[in-house]
């Protein structure tokens, strides 16, 4: 009989601890796992962060040309020395839309929404030549004509 109230005792401590323990296990919840969508404004966020940094040395490097132009201006004496001074800065802000061009293409598209597709653009074309447009045929008009032989 002692057994049996030891073992009845020990089972009460165990659910006892059990149901005390349960509200603190249910509190620490593992966080919900990442959605699609917040995956997306992740993407797209580091997306804009890349588009305005490269944005930004666009703007830095038209600066700094525009400031050697000033320089160069400056320093000119003859029409012709301010004149190369404008070409070598329309050269260098050409030369920085296609560094920017070229970054923003190694970027690549912006990421795309969830549920989504990306967009294809199809061009299709035909052409239709009627028989008096080529060569070397008679035309449906003119059928007592014959078309050369070779």
């Amino acid at each position: 009989m002692s057994k049996l109230v030891r073992r009845t005792g020990l089972v009460l401590a165990m659910v006892a601890s059990l149901t005390l323990a349960a509200p603190v296990i249910a509190g620490a919840k593992t966080p919900p796992p990442i959605t699609t969508m917040q995956q997306y404004r992740a993407a797209l966020h580091t997306y804009q962060q890349a588009k305005d940094a490269i944005d930004l040395a666009l703007h830095q490097s038209i600066e700094s040309d525009k400031a050697g132009e000033i320089a160069a201006m400056a320093a000119a004496k003859t029409e012709a020395q301010k004149y190369l001074a404008r070409v070598d800065f329309n050269e260098a802000r050409a030369t920085d839309v296609a560094n920017w061009q070229t970054a923003l293409i190694n970027l690549g598209p912006a990421p795309l929404p969830p549920g989504s597709s990306p967009a294809t653009t199809t061009i299709s074309t035909t052409i239709t030549l009627s028989p008096l447009h080529l060569p070397n045929q008679t035309s449906q008009r003119d059928s007592s004509a014959t078309a050369p032989t070779h």
